[in-house]
């Protein structure tokens, strides 16, 4: 049985747009080329989908980072309009807190304005405190050599056998 034009929500005409056939036969033919980025999000399938991401991200910050109305939020959360492919991406970037194509060494690390956390801990970090990393380093290697060549010195007083304290009386020899 086939549904009627006015029985597709704006949702299933959307998503049928940007990928339907005629869309992939237009990337095969390379008329214009399509994104070049690996692992980039797929449409949603559902409202659900769209309402999934929101409620991890949290509705407040959404009409926050978009700039739009909370009736335009509700109409993609309904299925009544669309959610345009751009604000998706957007909402799928914001929500993972990475980007598409990034390692999966970056899957325990996630980005949240301004500071990268690692993910189950409480650290977390800023660009200056990331760039500070080699200054961080060449401390620590300079405070590393500083204990072998204390080390060394202390092996050596070991070997004279000598452990008077320096203030003790002379003994008669």
């Amino acid at each position: 049985m086939q549904q009627k034009k006015s029985e597709i929500n704006a949702f299933q005409r959307a998503f049928s747009a940007w990928f339907s056939d005629y869309e992939r036969t237009r990337r095969l033919s390379g008329r214009r080329c399509g994104s070049q980025i690996p692992d980039f999000p797929a449409p949603p399938s559902s409202p659900d989908d769209v309402l999934a991401l929101v409620e991890i991200i949290g509705q407040r910050k959404v009409l926050k980072v978009f700039g739009i109305h909370r009736t335009t939020l509700r109409r993609w959360l309904t299925g009544a309009a669309v959610i345009p492919r751009p604000a998706w991406l957007l909402l799928v970037l914001v929500a993972e807190g990475r980007l598409p194509g990034m390692s999966t060494d970056w899957a325990q690390f996630r980005f949240d304005g301004d500071r990268l956390h690692v993910i189950g801990t409480r650290f977390s970090y800023t660009a200056l405190e990331i760039m500070g990393w080699q200054y961080h380093q060449a401390h620590a290697a300079a405070l590393a050599r500083r204990v072998v060549e204390l080390e060394k010195k202390t092996a050596y007083l070991l070997r004279l056998g000598r452990f008077e304290a320096s203030n003790d009386a002379l003994r008669a020899i």
